[in-house]
């Protein structure tokens, strides 16, 4: 068949169309699948619960944080939503505790090991000196209803004054706890030291009585600001958390500032005899004093006795004189009165006169309130770089020089 031009322009034209339209189609095709994906997107996003607020949570435990703690090593401590809180401490293996909000219900279900504890915790017993000074810190006492130091075995101030004024009672001794007081004052938990593994059968009656326990581990952290930072679990237990966040903010600035300057190139010794002189204890290489005296730029003498390990360890007194006798100065932990000048420390042994720190006069006893201010560890690292810095200086807060 003969295509003249104007057959041959006409299906031009009717191609080109097509194509047009085929395009065109194209074209809605496309938007129809993203208005789809659109729709789909904004009804997937519409579905998606929001999470809920602090106010709206009661009774489910929906993780918010963890606490980062920086030095400590023995507790953890979580924090949900509405105002909960978990924790365990590491003398513990077997319970978890829980506190609950006032005003908030206890969630269901929960595990057999889970201890609750319901808010506010007002009526506590504390049988650690070193936890108090730092309840102390925070202003928590008015959280405390007994404690297992007597008025006369206080050097804190405002602790002494309350046990003397009745607000916070005497409940005897960790080991000889006065049960029928516990319970009439309505304690909420206990707060020991490792001192109370020795007495099992206390422990047991602890738990037959229903009264929750914590074992602090404070005294087996190897880094001073570690003891310190348990101000943390504390604070959460008193619902006191931003000031505890304040004052561990504040000793990490004293310690810092104290860094901040020159090794003083003295080595010292720390130690101390019982009260008859018969042994004697020298801390360990890896206790949190002797780190304590690093920080204040000092170099401890036994830093190689179990570096590994917190605490004392025994010693001779022949040992002690060949690994000591030539510490530029020497920190004495006065637990008891064995002396108070250098003479009679050189009569309680006359080894001493030997002692390169004894004959230069430079003999530091720790003050009463030494071993009670676990608060005041970086007042304590302050005075030890005060005196290592100048041996003129005869007393500080926690320091008192030999005379």
């Amino acid at each position: 068949m003969k295509i003249t031009p104007k057959k041959l322009l006409s299906g031009l034209l009717a191609l080109a169309m097509l194509a047009s339209f085929a395009a065109c189609d194209s074209k809605k095709t496309q938007e129809a699948a993203n208005t789809q994906s659109e729709n789909t997107q904004t009804q997937t996003e519409t579905q998606t619960p929001a999470e809920p607020a602090d106010e709206d949570v009661d009774g489910e435990l929906i993780l918010d944080h963890e606490a980062q703690l920086e030095y400590a090593t023995g507790f953890t401590l979580n924090y949900y939503k509405g105002g909960y809180k978990t924790f365990t401490v590491s003398s513990d293996e077997e319970h978890e505790f829980l506190l609950v909000p006032e005003g908030k219900s206890v969630p269901a279900d929960l595990a057999e090991h889970v201890v609750v504890l319901q808010q506010p915790i007002d009526k506590m017993t504390f049988n650690s000196t070193g936890m108090m000074s730092i309840v102390d810190a925070i202003g928590g006492l008015d959280h405390v209803a007994t404690v297992g130091t007597d008025a006369d075995g206080w050097y804190i101030e405002n602790i002494k004054k309350a046990v003397e004024e009745g607000s916070i009672q005497y409940s005897g001794s960790y080991k000889d706890p006065d049960y029928e007081l516990l319970l009439s004052e309505g304690v909420q938990l206990v707060v020991d030291t490792t001192m109370l593994n020795n007495n099992p059968e206390v422990v047991e009656k602890y738990g037959e009585l229903n009264i929750p326990v914590i074992v602090e581990q404070s005294s087996k952290e190897s880094h001073p600001l570690g003891r310190v930072e348990w101000v943390k679990l504390l604070a959460a237990i008193m619902n006191l958390d931003e000031e505890a966040e304040t004052y561990f903010a504040q000793q990490i600035a004293k310690v810092e500032a104290v860094q901040n300057g020159e090794k003083c190139g003295k080595t010292v010794a720390m130690f101390f005899m019982s009260s008859d002189g018969a042994t004697i204890y020298a801390r360990n290489g890896g206790d949190y004093m002797a780190n304590m005296i690093g920080m204040a730029g000092g170099d401890y003498i036994l830093a190689d006795m179990n570096p590994d390990k917190t605490g004392n360890s025994k010693m001779s007194m022949e040992d002690l004189y060949a690994a000591c006798g030539e510490a530029d100065v020497i920190f004495y932990l006065s637990y008891s009165d064995v002396f108070t000048t250098k003479e009679e420390m050189i009569a309680f042994d006359p080894i001493f006169a030997d002692f390169k720190a004894v004959q230069e006069g430079n003999v530091y006893l720790t003050s009463d309130s030494f071993t009670q201010s676990t608060a005041a560890i970086a007042t304590i690292i302050e005075n030890m770089h005060t005196v290592l810095n100048d041996s003129t200086v005869t007393e500080t807060d926690t320091l008192i020089k030999l005379g």
